[in-house]
């Protein structure tokens, strides 16, 4: 690792706009989802947070045991009528792994697989909520990153964290369920099933290392891009549209609050978060704190990617880094999804609509 970290401070030094701009992408990026880390140890900020309670707390648990079937619950104000559960098609998965358990409704057929060309690099960027503790976990965040060397541009695609769908080897479930059931492996499955996306690389971020990614930056500029008022810990914060200093905990914050807004909004959040630190990396001061990231890379995330798979896409960090313009974002918002209860559980989940999602992605990738 020492020799790891000696090798990229010497590349920093050769090139700093191009490396700091594969750093955002790989790291900070997915950093930004602000979900809490994996099995990564990280330090808080010594200057402290502004927020003393813990912001991380979710207040609608996933569900990963199923219950025995009970009546079926009520559909709350803001749900379409409960589709009623149909018998699961033979052999509908093809050659995925085949369920172990039984599903709600019925499994959907895979997506057609998109057709990227060679040098097309997809990673996905997930945000974990397992604490050091252990247990059971949720990856609340989930961002596909792809990166196109050829065409020079990048794509980002948020997944609300409620999706409801086949998980390869396991059933239909929340999309959030599929990191701890099966790991990366599971999670690139689910895109590559429903989503027909190919997925080369997965980063996990810790969201310690969130904070003092943030921190050493000197904190953000976050372009809000609606109004906003939900509380943190003890504290309420109100936002409207405008350009706010953020340091990292409360860049965290605001990742993160949901109580008075919803998990689409935070999606809109997540990536206001990443055009901040974006920004902050091209800056004179962000660049001066490069090599401080760097040190602490192995803190910050798990990946599979090494040095070598990175450093082919210093070019196009070149391309980006002189027009922020060519990475693009894209979300499954709530137009491309229905409300839904599962009867055994009662727990709300978004159904995908098809049809619209597959317009989404043929206008970030093309026929």
């Amino acid at each position: 690792m020492m020799k790891l970290l000696l090798r990229l401070k010497s590349l920093i030094k050769q090139q700093p706009l191009s490396i700091t701009v594969i750093m955002l992408v790989v790291v900070v990026l997915a950093a930004c989802s602000g979900a809490a880390g994996a099995v990564l140890s990280g330090a808080l900020p010594s200057t402290g947070p502004l927020v003393t309670a813990d912001p991380f707390a979710t207040s609608t648990p996933t569900p990963f045991i199923p219950l025995h079937p009970t009546a079926t619950p009520t559909p709350g104000p803001t749900s379409t009528p409960t589709p009623l559960p149909t018998p699961t098609s033979i052999y509908v998965w093809g050659s995925f792994p085949a369920p172990v358990e039984p599903s709600a409704i019925e499994i959907p057929a895979p997506k057609p697989r998109i057709d990227f060309p060679e040098d097309v690099v997809n990673i996905i960027l997930l945000g974990s909520d397992l604490r050091k503790s252990g247990g059971s976990f949720r990856t609340d965040t989930i961002m596909i990153l792809s990166l196109d060397p050829g065409a020079g541009k990048a794509i980002l695609i948020s997944i609300p964290r409620d999706l409801y769908v086949y998980l390869p080897g396991w059933r239909v479930d929340r999309i959030n369920t599929a990191d701890v059931r099966g790991g990366p492996e599971m999670v690139s499955n689910t895109v590559l099933y429903n989503l027909g996306i190919e997925i080369d690389y997965y980063v996990r971020v810790n969201f310690y290392g969130f904070i003092n990614a943030i921190d050493l930056l000197g904190g953000v500029y976050v372009p809000v891009g609606g109004y906003l008022q939900d509380q943190c810990g003890d504290t309420i914060y109100t936002y409207s549209t405008g350009l706010y200093h953020m340091d990292g905990y409360t860049a965290l914050c605001y990742v993160r609050m949901r109580k008075r807004s919803s998990d689409f909004d935070r999606l809109r959040r997540q990536q206001e978060v990443i055009q901040a630190v974006f920004n902050r990396l091209l800056s004179l001061d962000g660049l001066a704190r490069v090599p401080q990231l760097y040190n602490q890379f192995s803190s910050l995330a798990q990946t599979d990617m090494s040095l070598n798979d990175i450093l082919p896409l210093i070019p196009l960090g070149a391309k980006l880094a002189s027009d922020a313009s060519l990475i693009q974002s894209y979300r499954i918002d709530s137009s491309m999804v229905t409300s839904w209860r599962v009867p055994y559980s009662g727990a709300s989940v978004q159904l995908p609509n098809d049809e619209a999602i597959q317009a989404m992605l043929q206008s970030a990738f093309g026929p």
